[in-house]
């Protein structure tokens, strides 16, 4: 049974799209596959966006599919200068 909840339910390419952005269909597709929620989407979304670059590079604080969609997410998306 799939959970109904706005939240807390598997997530559709479509709500992949509506959190990140324009992804690759075979992007898409590999997040979909890990069955990630939308929070989860979001979390790793947010984590991704943040301007804390040496405490993500030192502390990877995610766990379970947020960390799944993050690694995904981390290589395909440009990192932005740094300089």
């Amino acid at each position: 049974m799939t959970d109904t909840n706005q939240h807390g339910r598997v997530v559709t390419a479509s709500d992949i799209r509506d959190i990140v952005g324009a992804l690759d269909d075979s992007v898409i597709a590999s997040i979909v596959a890990l069955g990630a929620t939308r929070d989860e989407i979001i979390e790793a979304q947010t984590w991704l966006a943040s301007d804390d670059y040496l405490h993500r590079e030192l502390h990877h604080s995610l766990q379970g599919r947020a960390a799944d969609v993050f690694d995904i997410l981390e290589a395909e998306i440009p990192e932005p200068d740094r300089s």
